[in-house]
C-alpha cells in the first residue's frame, strides 16, 4: 500500500495498481505478468522480476493461490529475453504454463537463469491450500533440494482475528532448510493495522530486513555448504 496510490476505477483496481507498482520500481523491475480483475483468483497472475545489476540482485516475485495453478505468460525460456514488458490485459495473452506446487520448482524456477539461491515460500491465509498434504510438502522441499536451491519456508503472519486453520502448515518449519517464524506478527497492535489481514508500512519494513538478515547471515549460508 501507498498513501500515493489511489483506485479510482472500481472495475479495474488490480492492473491500476500492477501499472502504478511497475512505475515505481522502474528501472529495476523489467518484467511484471500481472494481470487480476476483480475478486477473480481463478485468472490472476502477478509474476514479477526484478534486477538490480549495481551489486547483481535478482528478486522474483511468483503468484500461486491455494489449490490454483501457477500461471504464467511466458515459458521460463523466454524470460530472459523480454524487457520493458508491462502485461495486464488478460484478453491479449495467452496462458504459457499453469503448474502445481512442484512443477513450479521443477519446470519453472529450477530452469531460471541465473538459478536462485534462496526460494522463499508461504501458504498465505487460504483454507484450500495443497500445502496442507504432507506428501506435498516433502516433495516441494525435495524438488528445490534436487536442484541446489535453499528452501526458506515463511509462517503466515497472524491477523488480528485470528483462526485455528491460519497454522495448519506451520510443520513446514521441520522439512525446509530455513524457516522465518513471524508469530510475533499476533503481538501487533491494533493502531498498526490496514485491516484484520494487512498491516502499515513499518510492520512490513521490519519483515523484509528480519528476512534478508536471516538470509545474509552465516548460519543461513552454511546450510548450502
Amino acid at each position: 500500500h501507498d498513501e500515493h496510490f489511489e483506485i479510482k476505477d472500481e472495475n479495474m483496481p488490480w492492473n491500476s495498481f500492477f501499472t502504478f507498482t511497475d512505475e515505481v520500481l522502474s528501472p529495476f523491475e523489467n518484467l511484471c505478468d500481472c494481470s487480476r480483475f476483480g475478486k477473480n483468483k481463478d485468472t490472476a497472475r502477478e509474476n514479477r522480476y526484478f534486477y538490480e545489476p549495481h551489486d547483481n540482485n535478482r528478486l522474483t516475485f511468483l503468484l500461486k493461490f491455494g489449490h490454483r495453478p501457477f500461471r504464467s505468460s511466458w515459458d521460463v525460456s523466454y524470460i530472459n529475453e523480454h524487457s520493458d514488458s508491462l502485461v495486464n490485459d488478460p484478453q491479449n495473452v495467452d496462458i504459457a504454463q499453469t503448474l502445481n506446487w512442484t512443477e513450479v520448482i521443477d519446470n519453472f524456477v529450477c530452469k531460471m537463469i541465473p538459478r536462485p539461491t534462496f526460494f522463499v515460500f508461504n501458504s498465505g491465509l487460504w483454507a484450500d491450500d495443497e500445502l496442507v498434504e504432507v506428501d506435498v510438502q516433502t516433495k516441494i522441499v525435495q524438488s528445490l533440494s534436487n536442484c541446489n536451491i535453499i528452501s526458506v519456508y515463511k509462517t503466515t503472519t497472524i491477523p488480528m482475528i485470528d483462526e485455528p486453520k491460519n497454522h495448519n502448515r506451520d510443520e513446514m518449519c521441520q522439512l525446509a532448510d530455513i524457516c522465518y517464524n513471524v508469530s510475533w506478527t499476533g503481538l501487533v497492535t491494533p493502531d498498526k493495522h490496514a485491516d484484520n489481514v494487512h498491516f502499515t508500512p513499518p510492520i512490513y519494513s521490519m519483515l523484509n530486513i528480519h528476512l534478508l538478515s536471516m538470509l545474509a547471515s552465516g548460519e543461513v549460508l552454511a546450510v548450502n555448504s
